[in-house]
């Protein structure tokens, strides 16, 4: 993530990157690279065959219905202690801790466990609702202050309802904008100024989830200006932020700054684009074009097809045909069956366990 281009007017540019550590090969590796295991990775520093977040979503075949990590701001899919846990039960719950995010499953790994693990304290979350435009959380973990409870992002919208020629004109477009870094830290900048930070000898904590490269960068591309538009929104804000906390700790701080993931660049045509509804539009063509039955759910970021297996026993497949068909296609390197996922997991040994 790129950071801001001065702290303060007078500064000489770049001073936060000249005044800082620059690691350019640090990388905490998982697999899948999205957002609800990276944040999970990072706020834990367990991987993701401890903390237990592998997906963005699994499915449920007793339920038969998709299980989204984190929905809502729940933490309890999260099977390890993260830093905020660690840090509230350290300061018996007297540290500031400040989490913010513009997705739930970014928003609630950062946050931790809050009062939902015992002996835990309500910790400050604000957690962006894509439908209404505000701010809101789990009120049974976490605490929302009153002060960002009226705030709306719709006062960004474009009266023309564009931006660049995108339609900008719904609480949930406006986040694929350049519009939106000003909303999230408009957010913090007021927390860091309302709540208590700094001001007694007990270290405080602070998380943001900056969302807006994601949004823009995933929908237009990391090479796109809209991108670059947004990264540039982004510093001028990140400068606001860095500001509000200097102005009320002075220097006495610690400022990181990482990301989760990365974005691979636009096609170069869109014949080599591929939507997860081509994927089991063409397994039902191929094995069960009359009832399509045979795929019960399919979420891209998860990177699992789930497979009504009676279904398939009846058609006389098995999920290795199912698989060797998806091989054939042009667009997909390789697919693996749950057997497949089993023999890897075994062929490692036992999982030690490493402590966040």
């Amino acid at each position: 993530m790129p950071i801001a281009d001065c702290l303060n007017p007078g500064v000489h540019p770049t001073a936060l990157r000249q005044g800082s550590a620059l690691f350019t090969q640090a990388r905490v590796n998982f697999l899948p690279t999205n957002t609800a295991v990276g944040h999970s990775t990072l706020s834990t520093g367990a991987d993701p065959c401890v903390h237990g977040i592998t997906a963005v979503s699994v499915y449920e075949r007793t339920q038969r219905r998709r299980h989204d990590f984190f929905a809502g701001g729940t933490p309890q899919d999260l099977m390890v202690l993260t830093l905020a846990d660690v840090w509230q039960l350290a300061t018996a719950g007297r540290a500031i801790i400040l989490a913010q995010g513009s997705i739930d499953r970014a928003a609630t790994p950062l946050a931790g466990h809050g009062s939902c693990q015992l002996n835990g304290a309500p910790v400050t979350l604000a957690i962006y609702d894509q439908e209404l435009g505000g701010w809101r959380t789990n009120p049974n973990c976490f605490r929302l202050p009153d002060y960002l409870k009226d705030r709306s992002a719709k006062t960004l919208l474009p009266a023309d309802g564009e931006w660049r020629g995108r339609r900008i004109n719904s609480a949930a477009d406006v986040r694929y904008s350049a519009l939106f870094p000003e909303f999230e830290a408009d957010a913090i900048t007021t927390m860091i100024e309302r709540e208590p930070v700094g001001q007694d000898d007990i270290a405080d904590l602070i998380l943001l989830n900056y969302k807006g490269a994601d949004f823009v960068g995933h929908r237009y591309g990391p090479d796109s200006e809209e991108l670059r538009l947004t990264l540039a929104e982004m510093d001028r804000h990140l400068t606001r932020i860095v500001s509000a906390l200097e102005a009320k700790v002075g220097n006495d701080y610690l400022l990181a700054v990482t990301a989760d993931h990365g974005m691979p660049s636009e096609p170069s045509s869109p014949d080599r684009r591929h939507s997860a509804t081509e994927l089991v539009d063409l397994l039902h063509q191929k094995f069960d074009p009359e009832s399509k039955r045979l795929i019960t759910s399919f979420e891209p970021e998860n990177g699992q097809i789930f497979v009504d297996e009676g279904r398939l026993s009846s058609l006389g497949l098995t999920l290795r045909d199912l698989a060797h068909f998806l091989e054939s296609q042009r667009f997909l390197f390789a697919a693996f069956t749950e057997d497949d996922v089993r023999r890897a997991a075994s062929a490692l040994g036992p999982i030690t366990r490493r402590e966040p």
